[in-house]
C-alpha cells in the first residue's frame, strides 16, 4: 500500500511539473512579443484643450478631436467614483493579480458548452486598461493569452491606485466623452469630484455598453436599473 502511494504522488508531481513547464512555455511564447507594460505610464493621451478666462477660473471653450478627455488623479476624482466603478465592474480589484482565476474558470466551462464567454466579458479592471491602451480589439484565444500576460506584468509594475487612475482616465462614457472628468462635465457639467452618489454610479453605469446605456437613448429604465444596482453593491 505504501509502494502505492508512493506511485501515485510520483504520478501527481510529474503531472504538476508538466503542466508547470506548458505554462512557462506558453508565457515565454505570447511575452516574447508583447508590447513593454511601461508603455501604458508613458504614452501620451489625447486631452482636450480648454480656454479660461483671465480669472482661470471660468471656462470659456473646450476644444477637442474624437476624444473629449481631461487627464485628472484619482484624488481628484472623490470617493463615490472609485469606489461605484469598483462595484460595477471589478469588486475584488484590490485583492486579485491582475485577473479573475474565478472569472476565468468560469469562461472556460461556458466557452466549452459553446459560449463565446471566454472571449469577451469577465475581464477586470486592469485586463480592460490593457485591451483599450496596448492590444488591438480582436477577439481570438492568442490576443485573450497576450492580455493575461500584459495584465500580470502591469499589476507587478504599477501600484493598484495607479492602474486604477489610468483606466478611469482612459474608458469611454459615451458622447465623446472619455475619462471620468469629462463624462462628469458632459452630463452633468460639474467636475468628477463634485459628484454625488447616484450621479457617480450612473456614470459607473455606462462603460459596460456606452451607446445602449447612453442617458440619451432609449434604454433609460436599464440605465437605472443598473444604477440602482451599483449602489446597492
Amino acid at each position: 500500500r505504501g509502494k502505492k502511494s508512493t506511485r501515485i504522488l510520483k504520478y501527481v508531481g510529474t503531472v504538476l511539473l508538466v503542466i508547470f513547464i506548458i505554462i512557462i512555455g506558453i508565457f515565454i511564447y505570447f511575452a516574447k512579443d508583447l508590447p513593454s507594460p511601461g508603455k501604458i505610464g508613458n504614452r501620451a493621451v489625447v486631452q482636450s484643450s480648454q480656454i479660461y478666462d483671465r480669472t482661470g477660473e471660468m471656462l470659456l471653450y473646450e476644444i477637442h478631436g474624437e476624444e473629449k478627455r481631461t487627464v485628472i488623479s484619482l484624488e481628484e476624482m472623490g470617493d463615490y467614483v472609485k469606489w461605484s466603478t469598483l462595484a460595477a465592474e471589478d469588486k475584488n480589484f484590490y485583492h486579485h493579480l491582475g485577473f479573475s482565476v474565478k472569472g476565468l474558470t468560469r469562461a472556460v466551462f461556458r466557452n466549452l458548452g459553446g459560449d463565446s464567454d471566454l472571449l469577451q466579458g469577465g475581464s477586470t479592471i486592469t485586463q480592460q486598461l490593457v485591451k483599450n491602451s496596448l492590444l488591438s480589439p480582436e477577439q481570438t484565444y492568442s490576443r485573450k493569452m497576450k492580455e493575461l500576460i500584459l495584465s500580470l506584468e502591469i499589476e507587478m509594475k504599477y501600484s493598484k491606485d495607479e492602474i486604477l487612475e489610468m483606466y478611469l482616465n482612459e474608458i469611454p462614457y459615451g458622447s465623446s466623452a472619455y475619462g471620468i472628468e469629462a463624462a462628469a462635465n458632459t452630463f452633468f457639467e460639474k467636475h468628477a469630484k463634485d459628484l454625488t452618489i447616484g450621479e457617480a454610479a450612473l456614470l459607473a453605469a455606462l462603460p459596460q455598453a456606452p451607446t445602449y446605456y447612453s442617458p440619451f437613448g432609449s434604454h433609460q429604465d436599464d440605465l437605472k436599473f443598473r444604477q440602482e444596482l451599483i449602489i446597492d453593491l
